[in-house]
């Protein structure tokens, strides 16, 4: 392999594992988010902090489906595809969090969100 072929190789494999690390960093940070909404549920002004905390997870899980379509996100096949069917099933939590606010639902949509954040961290190292 020409020296110049394996510095474009080796920059797009940093470009990659960038990128997950970016996304696990977005899904650490709207996990955070919700938590706080979560432990203050009780609080007068939690409707609007839970609507901007869920609108920031929308922004983040559908930056995820983007990154899919794109292609920018060096998964196998399967796992892109997992991945798919996780970000749509958390479109459907923020919906139901939206609908009808429950700790419970948030909750579990926490769960997801640092649960993913988890996996792609520990995707980045296995890289």
């Amino acid at each position: 392999m020409i020296p110049e072929q394996q510095i474009l190789r080796a920059q797009r494999q940093i470009h990659h594992v960038a990128a997950m690390m970016d996304e696990a960093a977005r899904l650490d940070d709207v996990a955070a988010r919700l938590m706080a909404v979560q432990r203050h549920w009780s609080a007068p002004d939690r409707p609007l902090h839970l609507m901007a905390a869920l609108q920031a997870s929308r922004t983040v899980w559908d930056g995820i489906q983007a990154a899919l379509a794109a292609g920018t996100l060096p998964m196998p096949p399967d796992v892109q595809h997992n991945l798919l069917i996780l970000s749509v099933y958390a479109d459907s939590k923020i919906d139901m969090c939206e609908s009808t606010p429950d700790a419970d639902t948030l909750g579990s949509l926490i769960a997801l969100t640092r649960t993913l954040a988890g996996s792609l961290k520990e995707w980045r190292e296995a890289a």
